[in-house]
């Protein structure tokens, strides 16, 4: 058997790393192909099908991106290489490459396992069918891997949300990247709305955010900060890479400020999305006075560690008058949001 590695970027290297079976990479980027990565070779989907009949050739997709679909890439393989056994990558998660976990929100169903009791308390919490739906193909696809589990709705498809949207709402788009999740929001209200917020900390997604919007002619009505959302008020190193990976590190040499929730305030209706790789917890929990007096429509995005959806129903369910919803805006379980709506 000849095994093949689709995808020789940062998880595909991860996953190598940690095989020891015999691999190659196999890649579609020109300056990859040829190369040697981690001592393995990366060859072309073309090259690596042409193995057979010789061998019988299985082929780990191991790309895990936003929008980015394996079920979507896995029948394209199929249709021009029906030769190759295409698998995802989550099989070595639970089998050869464990020791790759915890990775985002994956990991070992043993310690998955161990926490579904709590889980089955979260669902009980959620406001409707569709949340709980989503929850339980949530968990069965970390459990088995298998990327059919997963129920995803679209961005634009949440009605709760809409309803209780005020016409001068201020929306806060905490981790605005280049402004694709504030477009959704101005499609929600169809254009209804106070004001705009974006705050990003890094300068080449403000960029792309201001084109995007540009085109809306919301200029009126945006302010772009430069900043990142934290547990603490300050300058934090940052590995601005100008793009959704963009994130806090507290050893990078560029350094950005860094702001509380609550200096975003303004009057009336607040709305904020919090969505900053991995930090959502750190800052719920230290402005959760702040949350607990304001009051603001919040989706959280739970998806960047295995327990933030855990932690952050266990940070908000003792404030009085928040309902609960979970949606999964994205086509591999990535962009899973917990949306509280106050009563």
């Amino acid at each position: 058997m000849l095994t093949g590695l689709y995808g020789a970027g940062f998880l595909g290297r991860r996953i190598g790393r940690e095989i020891d079976t015999e691999f190659v990479f196999v890649d579609d980027t020109p300056s990859k192909l040829g190369a040697i990565i981690d001592g393995h070779k990366v060859t072309s989907l073309e090259l690596f099908s042409r193995c057979a009949p010789s061998h019988s050739l299985v082929l780990y997709v191991c790309i895990y991106q936003p929008g980015f679909s394996y079920l979507k890439k896995r029948a394209e393989i199929r249709a021009m290489y029906p030769e190759l056994d295409v698998r995802p990558f989550t099989a070595l998660f639970h089998s050869a490459a464990s020791g790759a976990l915890p990775y985002l929100f994956f990991e070992s169903p043993t310690r998955l396992g161990e926490k579904l009791d709590r889980y089955e308390e979260i669902g009980r919490l959620l406001n409707d069918d569709l949340s709980r739906s989503t929850l339980s193909g949530h968990l069965a696809f970390r459990i088995t891997g298998q990327f059919e589990k997963i129920v995803s709705t679209s961005r634009r498809d949440v009605p709760f949300l809409k309803d209780v949207l005020s016409p001068t709402v201020t929306y806060v788009d905490a981790g605005a990247y280049d402004g694709d999740t504030t477009e959704d929001f101005v499609a929600i209200t169809n254009g209804r709305f106070g004001h705009l917020c974006l705050v990003e900390p890094d300068a080449k997604n403000i960029c792309r955010a201001e084109k995007r919007l540009a085109d809306l002619s919301l200029s009126n009505s945006v302010t772009f900060r430069q900043e990142a959302i934290s547990d603490v008020r300050g300058l934090m190193g940052f590995n601005a890479l100008g793009s959704v990976g963009s994130s806090l590190d507290s050893g990078a040499d560029d350094k950005v400020k860094t702001s509380l929730l609550s200096d975003f305030d303004c009057e009336g209706q607040l709305y904020i999305k919090l969505d900053i790789e991995g930090a959502e917890i750190p800052a719920i929990s230290a402005s959760i006075a702040f949350i607990a007096s304001r009051r603001p429509i919040l989706a959280i995005s739970v998806y960047h560690r295995p327990d933030d959806l855990l932690e952050a129903v266990k940070l908000l369910q003792d404030i009085e008058g928040y309902a609960f919803y979970v949606r999964c805006h994205g086509p591999a379980g990535e962009d899973l949001m917990l949306y509280a709506i106050p009563n």
